[in-house]
């Protein structure tokens, strides 16, 4: 069984964690329990299957099923961060329960911050919510007895539509503005007296400055411009943010992700560069009344938020008392949930940063930053959503796709038709339109003096529109790992919210949409719907939607943006 997967994964085929994960279960019902208790008091358990003792002994297939099992774990943590796990190998063989005993080393808990990598690097963000919390850094308990270990806390129900519709009434008579931070813009919505006064739209790179300074300036010259259309005598009453890092309890607490990658890279002292986005509530609020309002929540989560509202505001309001569970594509994956008490979980939610794909060996062999690598841009881990249902997994596929070669090993076996013709040129032309750049260290995308990001994927969407099928093609594998992500979620979270909202780009063309579902299609029943102006139900939502200028698509979680600032009014 697991000479069949690494066979599968030497020949470039994703071997998805929920496929891996399924076929051991089937063989073994024991497995290693864990527990983790979250910095907000929250507890969840799992179990982690493990294949059968004797059914692995070469050291190819001993790494295969460690790396599988550390996997699992750091995609617990990286869900929910924690105080701490607890786990238990009781039952298990001597090599699962070695594999516990290794925890501290593999995620480097006594090494500092700056010095951690590869699956250390998820304590990052959990020690810097833990700190921020007033809390220790996280720590292992390895345990016999899991029961108990955790304390179980019952929420509170609360009435999530009537909250959301207040803040729609709220938002109505007041001055607001609205906030999508990205990785390649910043988009913004001002709104007064019940309309909307202005848009704007603001490209940037964030992942290539150098000092916090440089990103609170950008984010500035946004406010400062679309203030101007106020007025000199009008305030803003609040700003509502979708901020692309972790938010605890109204903080960026993260600091691991893309966007302050070059932060990172050259800051002499990280983490106190980094603490210097603390002070990003207090520049807001400076440009608002004295009694003004800020509320900052991850990307993700605002696109949950903001489909929340709509539907809210439906003949399907009733789904909101399940949930709402949404994803962004753009630079990466976003996700966002509302859970069925209407609130945002104060957990990380990094599900960008899980891993999903166990397989395709070939893809990990180009460094992180070359386009036809799977390995993640902050942690080098092969395999993370990041590289798969994002804007990199769309220019990944088009290399492997447009080559032409279909005998080539990187291309994975599932995605191959050996009755099409090679089309080489393709591949060629991404090069002479200037889009990307081969240099001796790798295939990039060509970001100086012009950033090449956003064509580059327009120009793959626009083939898939046209019906080329290679294009086709690369929108049908991303539909593929949106539903390994589905299955992910199920079993990090289990929502009971089961439709999945899509927000960004890719949805933005009902052709990729269809591709998208039709690809989720061949692995699971999951039900995608796109955050389009088939969502607009508020006031100034379907005014962005009658707007002949801008789209939902495009501003829809700005004016989500809104609403997530009037809730505080």
């Amino acid at each position: 069984m697991i000479k069949n997967f690494i066979e599968r994964a030497k020949r470039g085929e994703s071997l998805y964690m929920c496929e891996v994960r399924g076929v051991f279960a089937s063989e073994n019902p024991v497995g290693v329990g864990c527990c983790i208790e979250t910095a907000s008091g929250e507890s969840r358990q799992w179990r982690i299957p493990l294949p059968l003792c004797g059914s692995y002994e070469s050291m190819e297939e001993k790494e295969f099923v460690r790396n599988y099992f550390y996997a699992n774990i750091y995609n617990i943590i990286s869900t929910y961060g924690g105080k701490h796990m607890v786990l238990n190998s009781d039952g298990c063989d001597e090599f699962a329960v070695a594999l516990c005993a290794g925890l501290n080393d593999i995620f480097q808990v006594k090494t500092p911050r700056i010095d951690r990598s590869g699956f250390g690097k998820c304590l990052n963000v959990t020690d810097r919510i833990n700190a921020a919390m007033g809390f220790a850094p996280f720590y292992f308990i390895i345990s016999h007895n899991t029961e108990g270990m955790c304390n179980k806390i019952t929420k509170k129900q609360t009435d999530s539509i009537s909250s959301l519709r207040k803040a729609v009434k709220s938002a109505s008579s007041a001055a607001l503005l609205g906030l999508d931070i990205g990785g390649t813009d910043i988009k913004a919505v001002c709104v007064s007296d019940g309309r909307i006064i202005s848009f704007k739209e603001y490209d940037w790179n964030p992942a290539e400055m150098t000092n916090i300074a440089q990103l609170t300036d950008g984010i500035k010259l946004v406010i400062e411009d679309i203030c101007d259309k106020l007025g000199n005598s009008i305030l803003p009453d609040g700003i509502g943010v979708g901020f692309p890092d972790v938010i605890i309890m109204n903080k960026i607490v993260g600091g691991e992700t893309l966007k302050t990658r070059g932060i990172r890279k050259v800051s002499p002292d990280y983490e106190a560069e980094f603490a210097e986005l603390l002070k990003l509530n207090d520049m807001l609020l400076s440009y608002c009344k004295p009694d003004g309002v800020i509320n900052i929540t991850n990307d993700g989560s605002l696109a949950a938020f903001t489909a929340a509202v709509e539907l809210a505001h439906s003949n399907r309001a009733e789904e909101v008392v399940h949930g709402v569970f949404a994803h962004t594509l753009g630079t990466e994956l976003g996700t966002g949930w509302v859970d069925e008490n209407g609130e945002i979980p104060q957990i990380p939610l990094e599900i960008y940063n899980c891993v999903i794909d166990l397989g395709n060996y070939p893809a990990r062999e180009f460094k992180p930053f070359d386009l036809r690598s799977s390995l993640n841009f902050n942690t080098g881990i092969a395999g993370t959503m990041q590289k798969y249902a994002s804007q990199s997994g769309a220019y990944r596929l088009a290399l492997e796709y447009f080559d032409g070669k279909e005998d080539k090993g990187t291309v994975p076996l599932s995605c191959r038709d050996k009755t099409e013709e090679p089309s080489p040129c393709l591949r060629d032309e991404l090069f002479e339109k200037g889009f990307i750049e081969e240099t001796e260290n790798g295939i990039y995308v060509i970001t100086s003096p012009a950033d090449k990001r956003k064509p580059l994927l327009e120009f793959i969407m626009k083939l898939a529109d046209e019906g080329q099928p290679k294009a086709e093609k690369v929108f049908r594998e991303i539909g593929k790992c949106l539903a390994a992500t589905y299955k992910e979620t199920e079993f990090l979270l289990n929502p009971e919210a089961k439709r999945r909202i899509l927000y960004g780009r890719f949805v933005k063309s009902q052709k990729c949409l269809q591709l998208l579902r039709d690809g989720a299609h061949e692995m699971s029943n999951i039900i995608m719907e796109a955050g389009d102006d088939n969502l607009a139900f508020t006031p100034f939502m379907q005014a962005l939607r009658d707007n002949p200028d801008y789209t939902v698509a495009q501003f829809g979680q700005a004016v989500g943006a809104v609403y997530y600032a009037a809730l505080k009014l």
